[in-house]
């Protein structure tokens, strides 16, 4: 039953079939307030800007004009600033309409979630393989550079490994492993 409930909620999420929250009708609050509303059609390249040419004219220093430079192929508002555009959520085929900014947001984000996730697995494949040696509380003390390499490689291919361990029941422990506070 709680599987079904899990699979039902997921896909509802998945989905979104959740109802949409709307605000009650009245008088806005903080009229006196600038509209905050932001639309990616009020970009402009920042080569093409005004706003940004300034800055960019001010740079004295060469990693300051070679920074200029860089940026002046992003898209940039009407502040001069460069600005990221986040795609669509990732729904299906969401990712294909906004081509182009990958680099922006999508890319940096797996890259650390993969280096993440890399650096933990590393060192829970290195306590495991630790735990296995002559002198395990020596390891954990005085780290062993071939055990951290043969851990490190292992940790290179976590996302593999962890659909493995998860589908075998590995990687989480049994209930009656787990203890529980009386209380």
């Amino acid at each position: 039953m709680r599987r079904l409930f899990a699979i039902l909620l997921s896909a509802f999420l998945v989905i979104g079939l959740a109802p949409l929250a709307n605000a009650a009708s009245g008088p806005a609050l903080n009229a006196d307030r600038a509209d905050t509303t932001f639309s990616a059609s009020a970009l402009t390249a920042c080569s093409e800007n005004s706003r940004f040419q300034e800055r960019a004219s001010s740079a004295s220093t060469p990693q300051a004009i070679a920074r200029f430079e860089r940026y002046s192929k992003a898209s940039c508002g009407d502040d001069g600033l460069p600005h990221l555009i986040i795609g669509p959520t990732i729904e299906p085929f969401g990712a294909a309409f906004m081509r182009g900014h990958e680099g922006d947001i999508l890319i940096p984000a797996h890259m650390f979630i993969f280096i993440a996730g890399m650096i933990g697995w590393s060192g829970r494949e290195y306590l495991k393989l630790a735990k296995n040696s002559s002198n395990p509380q020596e390891k954990e003390i005085f780290l062993d550079p071939d055990l951290m390499r043969e851990a490190l490689f292992k940790g290179s291919r976590w996302p593999e490994m962890a659909d493995i361990e998860a589908r075998s029941g590995e990687l989480r422990e049994s209930d009656e492993n787990i203890t529980v506070s009386p209380r």
